[in-house]
């Protein structure tokens, strides 16, 4: 048992140190586009990014910003998702073997090692070299670390299943909640796999399935959820703001005192009900660095979350707004499900198309180019494998893949352009996809054994000839297919595109920025880099709050507003009608002006008085 536990260890190993060299060979050098130049400043600053924060992924980001393993400070940060993405990848290994071991049982000979292992091995780097998880590995995001806690946690239930007998095995339920508190700091998608650990731990409970049992596992598994969200989540900041950040501190001194008192009086459930609370409330206590470090006003400190009514504002996301789940903002099949879901899919598992729309977004829904839909057909196979040998872990992943999947689409309601490709929000589907993909693998292994052993002629070299096709056939064939396009390796553009933005500017100057590819990496090259500080930045989407308005007036280098606080939070949006406006042209510029068409045309005769007139559009559609 010793060495057949050393020898999975060792392959669990291995399997780690291939995706970790992967993703460092192929990790951006620098800061890259969208979010990450924000990621990387506040980590270099600890400062506050955009709602509703990533405080643990700062924190982490702060210390390796500090570590002399690259002289880029970004290529640092972003070295935080390659290592999060090959633990992922390992644990990805560890899953898919112990979900195998379900019904098959420990190996104890060559060839059940050679089918557990290979299938393993197979699904882990599957998710490895998958499209959206490998573009989530090599930059500075929070999606590597996601994930990383989604197949933790679903690693420590399994582990906890085999264990369940054992009194002691408690401590990895309280691990998992303690995880879940911690990953409330990185993103909120974690949360998306409680319900498949709620399933396992009812289904070892329970070896028969009845109604009543079902609807009591399902109204405590509610509850369990909703005391995390919104009870943890939202409730914090309820408690903030209409009492005090004391009344924080009573609720854990409360949850610790009644948890020691359920554990003296040993009543295990309700014991272990208020340990796993009080955990993912330490967990959640990442927040904090949010609070402490806006009252300090770092450099980058969005909405200004250092008061208790903008800091709940802050953690429930208010700048964003609120949206229905029932009102559809776009066509839901056809755009919602086919090609804000569907697409993404057939990247990961079946090929990727060519054909571009106006947008230069790949048009087809599904294509088979490059893959040859080769893993979409394990992976099918995988699942059709498990449900008939071990149904109720089989229903237990369906539910993270549909969690973290098609639940995300409905929940987001996302409209009709998106300004960019939401891949990789749905990592936790293509990973519950993945272990699919690697049991796929371990029962053609199977078949073929089986086959083998009934003809008599069961052959380990046929075993061994068969993991090698099928792991150049599926994992192979994506590491060739996707290399080239996420090699992040010399990729400077968005390090450069700022840079020229921002030295073409004169001493002092004002440049406005709009999104977040043109405010981002300025923000980067200017806090991290220490590169043209003398210019200010300032982000039209960002000035419709009155928190930065002020922070453009009060923090170097300063925009001349005159306004004072009252004046800038009277400051609401106007409609009007399409209308011209006339603006007087500064004398200086138009005489440079001038200056200039003499030398083509001396005999020129400007206006007397020049004015520059233009026509505004209403800002909301529909008012022209």
């Amino acid at each position: 048992m010793k060495t057949l536990k050393q020898a999975n260890s060792i392959v669990a190993i291995i399997v780690f140190f291939i995706a970790f060299a992967t993703y460092l060979s192929t990790v951006a050098p620098t800061t890259s586009f969208w979010d990450c130049g924000e990621f990387i400043a506040c980590s270099y600053t600890l400062g506050i990014p955009h709602p509703p924060g990533a405080p643990l992924f700062v924190l982490l980001g702060r210390i390796f910003s500090v570590l002399p393993i690259a002289s880029d400070i970004g290529l640092r940060v972003n070295i935080i998702s390659t290592i999060f993405s090959a633990f992922s990848s390992m644990f990805t290994y560890l899953i898919i073997v112990r979900l195998l071991q379900m019904w098959q049982g420990k190996p104890t000979t060559v060839e059940q090692k050679l089918i557990q292992y290979t299938g393993g091995v197979i699904g882990a780097l599957a998710f490895t070299f998958s499209d959206s998880q490998w573009f989530n590995s090599v930059e500075a995001e929070v999606y590597a670390g996601s994930i990383f806690f989604t197949a933790i946690v679903v690693w420590l239930i399994l582990r906890w299943a085999d264990e369940h007998e054992d009194p002691a095995s408690d401590k990895w339920l309280v691990l998992i909640f303690y995880l879940v508190g911690l990953a409330l700091g990185v993103h909120l998608l974690n949360l998306l796999a409680l319900p498949t650990v709620f399933l396992i731990m009812y289904f070892q409970k329970r070896k028969t399935v009845d109604m009543e049992s079902l609807f009591i596992f399902a109204v405590g598994a509610t509850l369990a959820f909703i005391a995390i969200y919104p009870g943890v989540v939202k409730g914090i900041p309820a408690l903030i703001l209409h009492f005090s950040f004391i009344s924080v501190g009573i609720l854990f001194l409360a949850v610790a005192y009644f948890a020691r008192h359920a554990i003296m009086a040993r009543k295990r459930e309700l014991a272990l009900g208020l340990v796993s609370l009080f955990l993912v409330l330490i967990g959640y206590s990442t927040y904090n660095m949010i609070y402490i470090r806006s009252s300090l006003n770092p450099t980058i400190d969005e909405n200004d979350p250092d008061t208790p009514a903008r800091f709940v504002a802050y953690l429930n996301r208010e700048q964003y707004g609120d949206w229905s789940i029932t009102k559809r903002r776009a066509p839901f099949w056809e755009y919602q499900i086919k090609k804000m879901y569907i697409r993404y899919f057939g990247w990961q598992f079946i090929g990727k198309g060519t054909t571009l729309d106006s947008e230069g977004r790949i048009m087809e829904t599904i294509a088979f180019r490059g893959l040859w839909g080769l893993p979409f057909l394990l992976g099918l196979f995988g699942m059709v494998h498990q449900f008939s040998k071990d149904w109720r872990r089989a229903f237990s992943i369906l539910v993270l893949f549909i969690m973290t999947g098609v639940a995300i689409v409905i929940y987001l309601n996302q409209e009709d352009p998106q300004p960019r490709e939401r891949d990789y929000a749905y990592t936790g589907s293509f990973f519950a996809f993945a272990l699919w993909i690697g049991i796929g693998a371990s029962a053609v292994m199977e078949f073929m054994r089986d086959k083998l052993q009934k003809n008599g002629k069961l052959n380990r070299h046929i075993l061994v000839a068969t993991a090698i096709l099928l792991f150049f056939a599926v994992p192979a064939r994506m590491f060739a297919f996707n290399y080239d396009n996420h090699s992040r390796k010399g990729n400077y553009v968005a390090w450069d595109y700022s840079y020229n933005i921002l030295q073409t500017c004169e001493p002092n100057a004002i440049i406005f920025t709009n999104g977040d590819n043109d405010t981002f990496p300025l923000w980067y090259l200017q806090n991290v880099v220490g590169i043209r500080r003398d210019v200010r930045v300032v982000n039209l989407s960002l000035l419709n709050t009155n928190w930065y308005i002020k922070q453009l007036r009060d923090f170097e280098p300063r925009v001349p507003i005159r306004l004072t606080d009252e004046e800038i939070d009277r400051l609401a949006p106007m409609q009007w009608k399409k209308q011209k406006i006339s603006i007087n042209v500064p004398p200086q510029t138009f005489q440079a002006w001038v200056d200039s068409i003499k030398k083509l045309q001396p005999n020129y005769k400007p206006q007397d008085k020049p004015r520059l007139t233009f026509e505004v559009s209403p800002t909301l559609y529909g008012q022209g």
